[in-house]
């Protein structure tokens, strides 16, 4: 399968599960030191290949103005974890744990806490060098990361491993949720 295929399948699985809406996340893999990336803007849901864009590893360049806003956070993740896939995500459950605790995310379901351990929530302003810093160094540690009511970033060896930690993270949160309303 072509990486923009491959994309397109976990974009529209993304949209599919409620782990994001619309135009609201990213997806990237690293391939041959180069980031491909989707676009900004762009519906997950409905990725084709001009949808994906190939940006340099080791700094900006001529196409991070067509690459998502979060180029800079992707970016940072590579060059510091052993990230190869990454997916971001808008996930309601996640983000309202983050807006509403203090952090880190402990999930309390037996499969979040054997799968993920603790999660790291962490601020930051979407796309900023102040965010590429702190996912990187969390996700250094974790597979995961919740920015404070924005969002979660999952790392994998794959697309399909990063999708595995991003609904992971968004089943932990629905949990913590529904237990503490409960």
């Amino acid at each position: 399968m072509r990486p923009d295929e491959e994309m397109a399948k976990f974009g529209r699985k993304l949209v599919a599960s409620g782990l994001t809406y619309a135009h609201f996340g990213n997806i990237s893999i690293l391939s041959d030191g180069k980031i491909l990336i989707t676009a900004t803007g762009s519906m997950l849901d409905e990725i084709e290949e001009e949808d994906v864009i190939e940006v340099d590893l080791r700094g900006p360049c001529s196409a991070d103005a067509l690459a998502s806003c979060e180029t800079p956070v992707h970016r940072a993740i590579y060059e510091r974890t052993q990230a190869r896939a990454l997916i971001h995500t808008h996930s309601p459950y996640a983000v309202a744990t983050s807006i509403l605790e203090v952090g880190p995310f402990e999930p309390m379901d037996g499969e979040g806490v054997r799968f993920l351990g603790t999660v790291p929530i962490i601020d930051g302003e979407m796309g900023s060098h102040d965010l590429a810093n702190k996912a990187s160094f969390a996700l250094r540690f974790s597979r995961a990361a919740i920015v404070r009511g924005h969002g979660v970033f999952a790392i994998g060896a794959t697309l399909e491993e990063a999708y595995i930690v991003a609904s992971m993270v968004e089943h932990s949160a629905t949990i913590r949720r529904l237990v503490s309303t409960g």
